[in-house]
């Protein structure tokens, strides 16, 4: 199963079902981590660096959730860089 990394703001639930709903049926597996769930402990930033890692694609969702969130947008940013170096981009 292939597995493709989408990078995102917690507050962007429309565009986490639809890419969840887009890849419903295939062997696509979307991987969702949010800054948030470091926050409370419940992931690593090495957890997500190796998910990213583990991915084939990532895609970053630039939404203006993303923006109006200082902390989400660098960490978007971050997750962008951690694909650069893992994925070759």
């Amino acid at each position: 199963m292939a597995q493709i990394f989408i990078s995102h703001s917690q507050r962007d639930e429309d565009l986490r079902n639809f890419f969840s709903n887009a890849f419903a049926g295939t062997k696509v597996k979307a991987i969702f981590e949010e800054f948030e769930k470091i926050l409370r402990g419940r992931v690593t930033s090495e957890h997500v660096a190796k998910d990213i890692e583990d991915s084939k694609a990532i895609f970053v969702v630039l939404s203006q959730k993303v923006q109006d969130i200082p902390h989400t947008r660098d960490w978007v940013i971050w997750e962008t860089g951690v694909a650069k170096s893992s994925l070759g981009i």
